[in-house]
This record gives C-alpha cells, structure tokens and sequence, in this order.
C-alpha cells in the first residue's frame, strides 16, 4: 500500500460478513464506486481482528481514507485500528461504512443503506461530518492488551450482552437477535448496578444499561433516539429490572424509539460514565463482547471523520 495515495480509498472488505451477504454485494458495490470516480484499492479480511491490523497499518502508511465493508462487527476493527495507531488530533481520518453485515446498526444512524448507488454518491461527494469516538477501560482486565477499547455507536451492560454472548458466528440473520433475546428472558437475572457520571448516580436492579454516541443497535432498536455523534456526550439509558410479562413491552418501545417516556427507564447524557455490577455482566459495544465490569467510558470528541447519508448533514 503505497505511503502516498492518500486521495486513494481502501476498502476493507470483511467476506464472511452477513453470512457471507459481503462476498456476494461488495462487487456491485465495488462496480458502483468505481463508475462514480472514486478511487479505490481493496484488501479483504482473513481472520479475526485482522481488519483492525490492516487499518492500523494503512494509517502507519499514510492512509486517510478507509472504508469498512461488512456490519458493525467489521467497522468496529477498522475503528480500533484506526485509533490504535495513535495519531495527532489533527490528523483526521475519513471512514465510510458499506453495510454488508445482519445488522448495520452505525450506517443506519448515519443513513447509509445498502444501495449501491447512494452509497457511491455519498463517498464521491464527501459528504461528512466529525464524529465522536467512545472509549472503554476495563481496570480490571487480566492484561494490558484487554483494558482499552474504541467504539463508534453503541455500549452497553447486562441482558444486550447476555444475548450476544449467546448468538452463533457470524450471526444468521437479522431476526437472530430478536429471537435471542425472547429466548434469554426466561432465564436472566438483572444485577445489582452503580453507574455514575458528573449528571447522576443510579443504583438499582436493572435489565440493562446502554451507553449511546449514536441511535441504533441490536438490529433496528431505535434505543437511544436523541443520540448525537458529534457532540462530545454519550446518552445514557438505564433500564430498570421488570416483570417477564412487561419485558415483551419494553422490547417493543426499544424498537419503535419510544423507550425514553417509559417509567422505568433513566436517560441523561454524559461525557464520562462508569458502570459497575454485582455480579460482574458483560459489556459489548458495536456487537462485539468486550469485557466485564467495571467499565469507564470516556469519549474523543469528533476523533474520525465519516461519510453519511443524504439525511445527514455535510460539515
């Protein structure tokens, strides 16, 4: 990858994403890219966390333009590369996600869809904004290499990640997540939370805990609808410990965007967050498990800066 393209796009294409939905719709992609001017090379991933390797090593080599095909999965390693290789605050990175994967949570708050054709228009036209970027300490963490973590869209604590630790890989499909979580419910436990910011200290049984730079997750739960990216605060929701019969509830206000007015539901924002819970849960972020409490959030204000969709606004 030669130090000097840096007008050039890399693309870095995760083929098993989506069950393999990557393999077969980055070539139209790649077609439309192509037609639309954009100058691009490809790399494709082998192994895991082989994206965050190839992204770091691109931003050692002078690259400034990534794209991350595949789901939030792929764009989560391509980020962690992204900031792993530590440079100067002014030194801004551009990333585009394509959205090849079952979920496509981030590319969905940032109004990017699978057309090929918009997708193309968005990447030729730069149209972007500076987007926050979330840090996760884990203190406890056996090794050094386990205690720092990046994610571009959405945390969280408790029963998300009890289902995503219980999902197949790749995931199957995009009603996986659902059918998870019904399935989870019969048999979870709500911990006993602490979370603290600057705003507010909660502590209560709770189902789970999200901390949000950005709406979606979970395939289409709309969970955190007055998320900003890019203005240097998380929004955090905590969800109070409920009734079996009343979670079928919750579930569906956290797919129609109408959690927040919901009595047993907490939200504020904050720069920084910590979450603790006894027992210890796990924490995911960008669909991928993590670690377990105690977690500290802190956030790098507009660290990268993104591709959107026509929704969004270009700055």
């Amino acid at each position: 990858m030669p130090a000097d393209r840096t007008d050039t796009w890399l693309a870095i294409v995760n083929p098993a994403s989506g069950g393999s939905r990557a393999r077969t719709g980055w070539p139209a992609i790649e077609r439309a890219l192509r037609a639309a001017g954009v100058a691009l090379d490809v790399v494709q991933t082998s192994g895991e966390q082989d994206g965050k390797y190839i992204a770091r090593r691109a931003a050692h080599e002078g690259r400034r333009r990534l794209l991350a095909a595949g789901g939030d999965g792929s764009v989560n390693d391509v980020l962690n590369g992204i900031m792993d290789a530590g440079l100067a605050p002014d030194d801004v990175v551009t990333l585009a996600p394509v959205p090849l994967g079952t979920g496509n949570d981030w590319a969905r708050s940032l109004g990017i869809r699978r057309d090929p054709r918009r997708i193309a228009a968005a990447i030729a036209s730069s149209r972007t904004i500076l987007h926050d970027v979330g840090v996760i300490d884990f203190p406890a963490a056996p090794d050094a290499s386990r205690r720092r973590h990046w994610f571009i869209n959405v945390a969280g604590a408790g029963f998300d990640a009890h289902v995503i630790g219980r999902l197949p890989r790749p995931v199957p499909s995009a009603l996986a997540y659902l059918g998870g979580a019904l399935r989870g419910l019969a048999t979870y436990r709500s911990p006993a939370f602490r979370i603290t910011t600057d705003q507010a200290v909660v502590e209560d049984r709770l189902l789970l805990a999200f901390v949000a730079n950005a709406q979606y997750c979970g395939n289409r739960m709309h969970v955190a609808p007055t998320a900003q990216p890019d203005d240097g605060l998380f929004d955090v929701i905590a969800i109070r410990e409920v009734a079996l019969g009343a979670v079928l509830m919750k579930l569906a206000k956290l797919y129609r965007g109408t959690i927040l007015g919901d009595p047993v539901v907490r939200h504020w924002r904050a720069a920084a967050v910590c979450v603790d819970a006894s027992p210890p849960v796990m924490v995911q972020a960008d669909g991928q498990l993590l670690g377990m409490t105690p977690a500290r959030f802190s956030i790098r204000r507009q660290a990268v800066r993104v591709v959107v969709g026509e929704a969004r606004r270009s700055g």
